[in-house]
């Protein structure tokens, strides 16, 4: 039989994904690093996973709930960062972000455009999604 590992330090983990959150409440890939959206999605969950409450994964004032909101463009997707294009990918990162935050919080962002924007990105006749229509 192979060797059990050793526990995860839940702790030290949880620092050091606190120590990625960044000025504007979202979260870098180390500590300083530019917020991108994937990496908000792998801290948020990591943090949910490990017990953190809601509140101490965006505890000023909903900084990080703000930044993911902003991250809908006029066509209706989500970019990953600001100043990008949206797609799909970036879409479903900050959606599943917002709702491990509060299923609440999906009403921050217009869920009307941004199904729009999938079904436009959607391949009705080979089936698929591209990354944005």
């Amino acid at each position: 039989p192979a060797p059990t590992p050793p526990p995860i330090d839940t702790t030290a983990a949880t620092t050091w994904l606190l120590r990625t959150r960044n000025f504007d409440g979202a979260f870098g890939c180390v500590p300083g690093a530019e917020s991108h959206a994937g990496q908000v999605f792998t801290a948020v969950t990591a943090l949910s996973l490990l017990s953190t409450p809601a509140s101490a994964i965006d505890p000023d004032d909903n900084a990080l709930a703000d930044w993911l909101a902003a991250r809908q463009t006029p066509s209706g997707g989500l970019n990953g960062r600001p100043d990008k294009d949206p797609d799909v990918c970036y879409s479903w990162w900050v959606v599943a972000s917002l709702a491990i935050l509060g299923p609440e919080k999906l009403r921050w962002i217009d869920v009307a455009g941004l199904e729009r924007f999938v079904l436009e990105a959607q391949d009705g006749e080979r089936g698929g999604v591209a990354d944005r229509p």
